[in-house]
């Protein structure tokens, strides 16, 4: 990809849309000119992510979603770049 071009992909409720107010968090990773990386988690479970750049999360997020796999022990290390998530879940 060219300097000036991103890959942006939206999964899931990316936004909160449709949960209740206070019922959610948003877990985030920047790296300024590389990646942007936003979870939305509620109960323990990832319920949408907005992924800017080569992230090379598209898959792990969305299966993430559609598993509803309880994500909670990871805590802040689910974005953690020196942990692979796809380990914990194969």
């Amino acid at each position: 990809m060219g300097d000036n071009i991103r890959q942006v992909v939206f999964l899931g409720l990316y936004n909160g849309q449709g949960m209740q107010p206070g019922s959610w968090e948003a877990l985030a990773r920047i790296t300024p000119g590389k990646e942007f990386i936003k979870l939305v988690i509620s109960e323990g479970k990832v319920h949408g992510a907005v992924l800017i750049g080569d992230t090379e999360l598209e898959e792990t997020c969305e299966n993430l979603i559609l598993n509803q796999l309880d994500v909670s022990a990871l805590g802040d290390d689910l974005l953690n770049p020196d942990v692979d998530i796809e380990d914990y879940f194969d």
